[in-house]
């Protein structure tokens, strides 16, 4: 009865319209006043001692990074390499914005980031160029996906902190199918602009990828100290100087190195950045920041509940007794979590369902990576379907175009997502190869 009203009250809720962090909340409260009364000091010391987490401190620094890259002149630089790039193949500038997304995903962390930075420029360019509308709209707000993917990823982030994995090994775990993704994406797109005859602009000149490069490379450094920093150099001696090999520094670490780095590079390379701006970004940023982390204390709560009910512990026996086949049981959880991702975001998801289903994939031999990148593959995918598809909502309101159309414009280019996905959970091996390689 106790597990059922807690679910029953969520799902109730969440249907509704309740905000997420509410709805988690109450469901958990009134289900420990009603059932499973425990003393709220307890509740509060495990609150506590959740969000006193130092990997969980690399979520809003990376939210803070992507801001002020967006304000900081990051974003126009990366777009101008991308397009001295690829920009004269058919379609160039809609390959350009994809290829943007998957350089700008290598520093935010997150796809609405990603959709609100590459989108803001490249939907008002690409429509001017004689782009549809529909087309600039669907390939960005699906590209943007790939920032959840591609290192740093903040859902990655939660699921290692959530089960104990590696978060570096699942950084490295994206990496194939995030270059996959974004590669279908791009070939996808040269396929239809060849079609409907979007041609690209004039090839740059050696000089002028050379100048593109030169320009972009302050930008290009983040990303860069951010992977050096984590996997570290190997071992080597030159001299008097020698490095033992190994990391740097921590996730966390790295996406404070990643802020300072994108502010200095603002203010100091690209000077755009002025008090009033910075200001600004702050004052944006901080409550994306602040909804976040409430999201996240009522999920603890709500799987601190899930834990002393025992049903992680009962559907991990399940699962063992029941000898339920590997390919059943990814089939399984991948529509758990699609239909999840019709009521809530990326982090809930992890938080509320990982707990439950990760003890069942360990039952069954799954490598936690694999199962890890699944996941972040199947959030991806909600991203770009309604009610509450961040992508969707991020593309049409920076593109003045209603959310039903928004929608219609992404439908097509979500197939990619469902080959990814398709990939990624039948082929464990491009999850896992390159994190082996850690030893």
């Amino acid at each position: 009865m106790d597990v059922a009203w807690l679910f029953g009250s969520f799902l109730f809720m969440a249907v509704i319209g309740v905000p997420i962090a509410v709805a988690l909340g109450l469901a958990s409260v009134t289900t420990f006043l009603w059932f499973h009364p425990i003393p709220f000091t307890l509740l509060g010391q495990q609150i506590f001692t959740n969000l006193d987490s130092f990997p969980l401190m690399a979520v809003p620094f990376f939210f803070l990074a992507a801001a002020l890259m967006q304000t900081g002149g990051v974003t126009q630089r990366l777009i101008d390499f991308a397009n001295a790039l690829v920009g004269h193949r058919h379609g160039g500038l809609g390959l350009t914005a994809m290829l943007t997304c998957m350089l700008f995903a290598t520093i935010s962390g997150s796809g609405p980031a990603t959709v609100a930075a590459v989108g803001a420029i490249m939907i008002p360019a690409l429509v001017r160029h004689g782009y549809s509308r529909e087309y600039a709209v669907g390939t960005i707000a699906t590209a943007g996906g790939v920032g959840i993917l591609l290192p740093p990823s903040i859902p990655l982030i939660i699921f290692g902190l959530v089960t104990g994995t590696s978060v570096p090994r699942l950084f490295l775990g994206g990496v194939i199918p995030g270059l996959i993704f974004g590669g279908l994406m791009m070939l996808a797109g040269y396929v239809v602009s060849r079609r409907r005859g979007y041609r690209g602009t004039t090839k740059a000149t050696p000089r002028e990828r050379w100048s593109a490069f030169v320009k972009a490379l302050p930008a290009l450094s983040i990303p860069a100290a951010i992977l050096i920093g984590i996997y570290g150099l190997p071992r080597f001696e030159f001299g008097p100087f020698s490095h033992r090999g190994g990391a740097i520094f921590t996730p966390t670490e790295a996406a404070i190195v990643a802020s300072v780095l994108a502010l200095v590079v603002g203010v100091f390379i690209y000077r755009e950045f002025r008090v009033k701006n910075l200001i600004q970004t702050f004052l944006d940023v901080t409550p994306r920041i602040g909804m976040v982390v409430w999201i996240i204390t009522n999920a603890f709560i709500f799987g601190f509940l899930l834990t002393n009910l025992g049903v992680p512990q009962t559907v991990a026996r399940w699962v063992g007794s029941a000898d339920v086949p590997v390919w059943m049981f990814l089939i399984v959880v991948n529509i758990i979590i699609i239909l999840a991702g019709q009521m809530m975001q990326g982090i809930p998801i992890i938080l509320i369902f990982v707990p439950v289903l990760f003890p069942a994939a360990m039952t069954l031999g799954i490598d936690p990576i694999h199962f890890g990148i699944m996941i972040a593959v199947n959030i991806e995918l909600g991203m770009t379907t309604p009610p509450v598809g961040l992508n969707l909502f991020v593309a049409s309101m920076i593109s003045d175009m209603p959310i039903l159309k928004t929608l219609q414009a992404t439908l097509p280019w979500m197939l990619v997502d469902l080959l990814v996905l398709i990939l990624v959970t039948s082929l464990p091996f491009l999850s896992t190869w390159l994190p082996s390689l850690l030893g």
